[in-house]
């Protein structure tokens, strides 16, 4: 007995947006020049050109580009919080410390950092 193979959509739950951008011409419809993006938001689009006969291919393609890029993105997330979990524990190794050490021990005052300032918000931006 064969058993289905699931996979998960890593785009699931998350709200997909498609533009689609017919070119004004003299060419019959199927011909006309078309711009497709395909995105979530706060991250960059995956854009396809090409005719308007071509539409549902390429947005197949630019689905699964999108799809393919979620989905590094979470493996890249998961490595990074593995390899955070390994490196904190050599850090939790226990020391000797004397409370004359936690007196002497002077604290530098903590830097300002220039990204904590507000910034003032970018207005009438789009992704597509």
């Amino acid at each position: 007995m064969n058993s289905n193979l699931t996979v998960t959509d890593p785009l699931a739950e998350q709200d997909v947006t498609i533009i689609v951008t017919l070119a004004a011409s003299d060419a019959p419809l199927a011909e006309r020049p078309l711009l497709l993006s395909v995105g979530v938001a706060e991250q960059l689009p995956v854009v396809k050109t090409g005719a308007f006969a071509s539409l549902v291919p390429m947005i197949e393609e630019a689905w699964t580009a999108l799809g393919v890029r979620a989905q590094a993105a979470g493996a890249a997330i998961e490595e990074e919080t593995i390899a955070e979990e390994q490196t904190a524990a050599p850090d939790t190794v226990a020391t000797n410390v004397t409370t004359a050490d936690i007196d002497n021990h002077e604290t530098p005052p903590p830097a300002s950092n220039p990204l904590s300032a507000p910034q003032p918000q970018a207005q009438n931006l789009s992704l597509f």
